[in-house]
């Protein structure tokens, strides 16, 4: 890993700072910009208008090195660990109970084959009174810490405490959520300015969504990146890629909040986007008429995407349509009484009143008379021009 500059100068700390972010070392990206941050907010204070972008990018680093840390740690908690092992514990010991009263029964009846039933119980009652009477080593050991933890007031107790508050204060406020604070000050602070920074703007709505969507809580995050798209529209082209990039954003966050409606129109809004930007790229302009490499290589990775957004829609359509068919079965389950209701609603013939104004336990209704020969062959072909 390499070292972190050193330097005194809060440009230079803020360029360095985004050269590592650049290249995905986030734990010296972090360290950096929030050097860079200081020596701004010394200068400028917290809230000054030149911290704006050292905050974005800052949050930005502490996004990246939040993410990095889970996808090596996971999400489970490392104390949780201590609960399994206490079940495990409890476990042995009720086994170890039940091994010894399993003991404790074919001793008796051991005795009671051979007669000696008064002998085992003398000898039992005997060990349960030097047992009751005698409270061994560790018994007392046991109750000497039970009451040496309930003695309050000790100097080591109150420092154990402390320690603990700290500790817990600490992990309290964790990378994703210091980034979803820096970037919100970061807004606070745009919105105060002019309309020339409405890009960076968009850019600190777009993050903080982000931070929303890593904490799970997806309304939020599609509330911030709409925003961000209002100020996307307004300074960018239609058919930029910074706007596919939103729209694939807020579908994506509506896919996780389960709103697949709205999850597929923003997919296909991106698609549509990239589409166009790509028929843009290929037609030939009056300063170019053959395009460049640069620009190959984009049609190239925007015609790679095109293929995962709709394989992304597909698949909203599908649980779409799942959800559709598990309420419906919830609603109009599929048993006897559901459907004879169904049919009794909407049909109108007396036949089905009848039918429905019987008794449940009265099946006489629904058992047909046989038909005589006759009577069938001349019936038969009315039901079959019917």
């Amino acid at each position: 890993m390499a070292e972190e500059p050193e330097s005194t100068c809060p440009t230079e700390l803020l360029a360095a700072g985004r050269r590592h972010l650049a290249v995905g070392d986030y734990y010296l990206a972090t360290s950096t910009l929030a050097s860079a941050c200081e020596l701004l907010a010394k200068e400028h204070g917290e809230s000054g208008d030149q911290c704006a972008e050292a905050h974005y990018w800052y949050g930005k680093a502490l996004l990246g090195l939040s993410r990095e840390e889970r996808g090596v740690l996971g999400d489970k908690i490392p104390d949780s660990g201590n609960e399994d092992d206490e079940e495990d514990s409890d476990d042995q010991e009720d086994n170890a109970d039940a091994e010894n009263g399993t003991q404790e029964t074919d001793d008796v009846k051991a005795a009671n084959e051979n007669g000696e039933t008064k002998a085992v119980a003398e000898k039992m009652e005997a060990e349960s009174t030097t047992t009751n009477d005698e409270p061994t080593s560790s018994t007392i050991a046991d109750k000497k810490e039970v009451a040496d933890e309930e003695q309050p007031g000790t100097s080591n107790g109150e420092a154990m405490d402390e320690s603990v508050l700290d500790v817990d204060a600490e992990d309290d406020v964790d990378n994703l959520q210091l980034a979803w604070e820096i970037l919100d000050l970061s807004r606070s602070i745009l919105e105060r300015r002019p309309d020339s920074t409405r890009s960076l703007l968009a850019d600190v709505y777009l993050a903080l969504g982000e931070v929303a969507l890593e904490s799970e809580t997806y309304d939020k995050a599609v509330v911030d990146m709409l925003k961000c798209l209002d100020i996307q529209k307004e300074i960018y082209q239609s058919d930029d890629r910074r706007i596919a990039e939103t729209h694939y954003q807020i579908a994506l966050a509506n896919s996780l909040a389960s709103n697949f409606e709205e999850a597929i129109t923003h997919f296909k809004n991106a698609a549509n986007i990239l589409e166009t930007r790509i028929k843009t790229l290929e037609s030939p302009t009056t300063e170019a008429k053959t395009p460049t490499d640069s620009v190959h290589a984009e049609i190239k990775e925007l015609k790679e995407l095109l293929p995962d957004i709709q394989a992304k829609i597909q698949d909203m359509m599908d649980c779409k349509a799942e959800t559709i068919k598990k309420l419906r079965e919830t609603l109009y389950p599929s048993n006897g009484a559901g459907s004879s209701a169904q049919s009794n609603g909407a049909g109108s013939s007396s036949g089905s009143s009848a039918t429905s104004s019987a008794p449940v336990t009265d099946i006489t209704h629904l058992i047909k008379r046989k038909r005589k020969a006759s009577e069938t062959e001349e019936s038969a072909p009315k039901r079959v021009s019917s």
